[in-house]
């Protein structure tokens, strides 16, 4: 009896002390109007490789950001904060801002709603641009490669880039996670275009050039299913993509849009 009473004891402290681990380690914030203590959802919160942002409570996690990382507290409306996770407290006030008349007059970001979806906006590009812009890097890496591998027969040329293609992908899971193939509808068109952007070649064209005509067609079918065009171009001066470089240009500053094209295709 004696011993079953010290054991339960034992595993009550064993489990209070993992939840004080538990604790320690999951850093919540809450984000708030300073006037107003109103919640602020959809705030984003990142740095230049992640991003996440607030649920409709003003409630967030940032335990994945490191210690040293330098992250951007971005609402419009509001205030920017950009501050060291160390020093990030677990409630933060934002003051109320003037909204930029760029923002107003060119992007027509007027009313509430619009300002709603350019922040949903905001959010999707800060997500999926990282995912282009390695992209971009490693096709760029892999170009001495590749133009080896298109004095290949085409049969050991198409092998070699399916190797090459493979190789990138592992490359982008390893850096990103798994969270890099699991994105929202809206995300994904985005990224389509966003690849364009950084690369000068369609989804498409990079699909066809590394796995071949048929399963190009095959994903732009899918992709035509769930509302997506593999071939879409990016077009920085109009429509949605005029928001996306505004976006870029104010978080991303140093990285202009590239014009061009790495060679995957056979002189």
């Amino acid at each position: 009896m004696l011993f079953y009473k010290i054991r339960t004891t034992i595993l009550l402290v064993f489990r209070f002390i993992l939840l004080l681990i538990g604790i320690s380690y999951s850093q919540n914030i809450f984000i708030c109007d300073s006037l107003t203590k109103t919640p602020l959802g959809s705030v984003n919160i990142y740095t230049s490789t992640y991003g996440i942002t607030t649920d409709s409570n003003g409630f967030c996690q940032i335990n994945l950001f490191k210690p040293e990382d330098l992250i951007t507290i971005s609402y419009i409306g509001y205030e920017k904060k950009i501050l060291l996770k160390s020093s990030i407290i677990d409630t933060m006030f934002l003051n109320t801002i003037s909204i930029p008349q760029e923002l107003v007059s060119v992007l027509g970001i007027n009313t509430k709603k619009r300002r709603k979806w350019f922040t949903k906006l905001e959010r999707d590009v800060i997500r999926v641009y990282p995912y282009a812009k390695m992209t971009a890097k490693l096709i760029k890496n892999y170009s001495t490669v590749l133009d080896s591998v298109n004095n290949l027969s085409f049969f050991t040329k198409r092998k070699e880039k399916k190797i090459i293609f493979k190789k990138i992908e592992s490359q982008l899971i390893s850096r990103y996670g798994k969270r890099v193939t699991k994105l929202k509808r809206s995300q994904g068109r985005i990224l389509i275009r966003l690849i364009d952007r950084e690369t000068g070649y369609t989804s498409y064209e990079i699909i066809k050039e590394f796995r071949g005509l048929f399963p190009a067609g095959f994903w732009q079918i899918t992709a035509r299913f769930f509302s997506h065009n593999l071939k879409s171009r990016y077009n920085p001066y109009k429509g949605e993509d005029k928001m996306i470089e505004h976006i870029i240009k104010t978080i991303f500053p140093k990285n202009p849009q590239r014009n061009n094209r790495f060679n995957l295709q056979e002189n």
